[in-house]
């Protein structure tokens, strides 16, 4: 009864040992969006980026795919469903079949400055979208 027990533990320890290095990697954040590197939501994703792997570090790394460059354009969503991509950025567009209410926000010159987007959003007539 020893040697079943002895194998059993040994192979415990191996498993806990390999559990214990495969922790030790990082996690992967895949973060895909649409606009190139030097646009605003570009700078945010690097932004992100920075900030993840600097307050987590050797915990994170952030892998930030520009320009629909992981999967191609219209492949985000699905992507993300799948879990082969953990964050995106799509274009707003991309929403227009689970809501239209996003759709505001493709038109930021329709309002003078964001609290008259904060305030038409809190209105009846944006509930009526």
């Amino acid at each position: 009864m020893f040697k079943p027990t002895l194998k059993a533990l040994a192979c415990a320890l191996a498993l806990g040992a390999a559990s214990l290095a495969h922790a030790a990697d990082p996690i992967v954040i895949k973060f895909s969006h649409v606009v190139a590197e030097h646009t605003p939501k570009g700078q945010g994703a690097l932004l992100f980026k920075k900030l993840a792997e600097e307050r987590l570090p050797g915990k994170v790394k952030v892998e930030v795919y520009p320009n629909s460059s992981l999967f191609g354009d219209g492949k985000e969503m699905e992507a993300l469903l799948l879990g082969d991509v953990q964050m995106i950025a799509p274009s707003l567009a991309k929403f227009e079949q689970y809501t239209k209410q996003v759709q505001l926000f493709d038109l930021p010159f329709l309002f003078n400055d964001i609290q008259a987007v904060d305030r038409f959003q809190l209105s009846p007539r944006a509930r009526a979208c």
